[in-house]
């Protein structure tokens, strides 16, 4: 080794002396890249294999029995062809017999846990009586919460109770400065990244992440993810919300939720 190798190899030596790693937070950013590689790829092979899921999502989570499906999976007709084939117009409010039928509450429940690779269902409530045949599910993904609802945005009672027809654009407004995108469908996609959960006494440590999703069929998706093990409760699991941006999409843009 030359002398002036020697000298750098000295330097690099004593800057380097005084340097102490965080063993647990470098170990931790390890396996919670780990976790989320693993689940970006049971996110792909799920929505590559939508035809089986629920035999194979059946197989390994149980599912509470939830009845019968609900009069958007049995009484609204399937899209049309001439609905995916239109040009896009996110600012088109679309009607009701263009709205896509929902799979059964059971099969739903059953692709959510395998989409997320949650390890439970925390609740899951499915309202068939109400005009926007809400369903809300709350999951438990590597410790922390992940919540899922989805809801006929454009239902009958909106115009009843004084509205004006909404269209997908909705959900960016009213601010215009928002991550909102058109997709080629004419749906929009409202992207709010992470952000401190917020309410009163809640810590600033609290952090969840916001996903919607308002299809051009009349369908809004909401995707929150969070760090913590319970919605501004519980305790702090994770640094970041438990999923990704990238993985919420996936979730919500699926074509899984429907017949």
């Amino acid at each position: 080794m030359s002398t002036d190798d020697t000298g750098v190899t000295e330097l690099l030596r004593r800057a380097s002396d005084g340097l102490t790693p965080n063993v647990d937070r470098l170990v931790s950013g390890g396996i919670a890249r780990g976790r989320a590689h693993r689940r970006r790829a049971r996110i792909g092979t799920t929505v590559a294999s939508l035809a089986v899921i629920g035999v194979v999502g059946g197989v390994a989570v149980v599912v509470p029995r939830l009845g019968e499906a609900d009069s958007a999976s049995s009484g609204v007709a399937d899209r049309p062809d001439a609905v995916t084939s239109r040009a896009a117009d996110p600012d088109r409010p679309p009607p009701a017999d263009e709205l896509r039928a929902l799979v059964d509450p059971d099969a739903m429940a059953t692709t959510l846990l395998a989409m997320t690779g949650a390890s439970r269902l925390d609740s899951y409530a499915v309202d068939a009586t109400s005009a926007d045949l809400q369903r809300v599910a709350h999951v438990v993904v590597d410790g922390a919460e992940v919540s899922f609802r989805i809801r006929w945005y454009n239902n009958p009672l909106v115009v009843a109770d004084g509205g004006e027809p909404l269209p997908p654009s909705h959900v960016c407004d009213p601010a215009p400065d928002t991550d909102c995108t058109t997709l080629p469908d004419g749906s929009r996609l409202l992207r709010e990244e992470v952000r401190p959960a917020g309410g009163t006494g809640v810590p600033t440590s609290f952090q969840e992440r916001t996903l919607t999703l308002a299809t051009a069929d009349g369908w809004q998706i909401d995707v929150i993810a969070r760090n913590t093990s319970g919605e501004k409760e519980g305790s702090v699991m994770w640094d970041q919300p438990v999923l990704t941006m990238e993985e919420m999409q996936a979730i919500a843009t699926s074509d899984a939720w429907y017949e």
